[in-house]
């Protein structure tokens, strides 16, 4: 499948690598699964505690009827939503939903997936999604395609020298002298930056490292003109690390 480019709010384009169908027919199984046995439980909890006549034929049935399919026909939604990207399958395989501009789904975006996942999935058994997600490249399905996102690989899942993270000496001294008022969304990005020289030609990387650099001496205040680009966000990255580890 294509990589699908993520211009940030710095203007630096990140490759996300599409999850792959298996990976999302897996997450669906697991978050099928989740479903029948919350359905299992709940029908399990309410045969016990129940008398006869609030069985499933009963004029109480709606009860039960509703018990069992407001989660479970809102599950996508609402975890999507409240979980960022994520249901329960697609953390445990590693894949999540993403805005293919590089912003933040919002809950209108997860609605029209959810009502598009309504036709593709439900009704259709999956088959128009996955022809959809075949078809198009980018693994994405209809929904996707209306709601302009995807469903990517998550980059989380890597070792420590791939994060924003990195082994630094314990007797080395800082950088610069003021502190680096950054987030962990910040760092990450200047990580994708200098990473991404194995990516791109040397010219183009280098208009991404000079633009980010830019856009962390605006926020920071903190600029060093006899540095490199390259060295200065580097170096950027190593006092975020000791900053991170003096607070821990």
């Amino acid at each position: 499948m294509d990589k699908i480019s993520l211009e940030t709010s710095q203007h630096v384009l990140i490759n996300y690598e599409p999850a792959d169908i298996f990976q999302r027919l897996l997450a669906f199984l697991v978050d099928g699964i989740i479903l029948l046995a919350y359905t299992f439980v709940v029908n399990f909890i309410w045969d016990g505690v129940t008398p006869q006549d609030f069985a499933w034929k009963s004029e109480y049935g709606w009860v039960m009827f509703l018990l069992v399919t407001i989660p479970v026909f809102l599950y996508y939604l609402v975890i999507e939503t409240l979980w960022k990207g994520y249901t329960v399958g697609k953390k445990l395989v590693g894949i999540r939903v993403v805005k293919v501009d590089g912003s933040r789904p919002g809950l209108g975006d997860y609605l029209v997936r959810w009502f598009f996942r309504l036709f593709e999935v439900t009704l259709m058994a999956g088959s128009v999604a996955i022809i959809t997600i075949l078809l198009n490249g980018k693994g994405q399905r209809l929904g996707d395609i209306v709601a302009k996102t995807a469903v990517v690989k998550d980059k989380s899942k890597t070792k420590l020298s791939d994060t924003i993270f990195a082994e630094i000496e314990d007797d080395t001294e800082a950088n610069f002298s003021s502190e680096i008022d950054l987030s962990d969304k910040d760092v990450g990005i200047i990580k994708e930056v200098l990473n991404a020289r194995k990516t791109y030609d040397y010219n183009t990387w280098f208009v991404m490292v000079t633009k980010t650099r830019k856009a962390i001496e605006e926020k920071t205040g903190v600029v060093k003109p006899e540095m490199k680009s390259h060295e200065y966000l580097s170096a950027i990255i190593e006092d975020y690390n000791r900053l991170y580890d003096d607070k821990v």
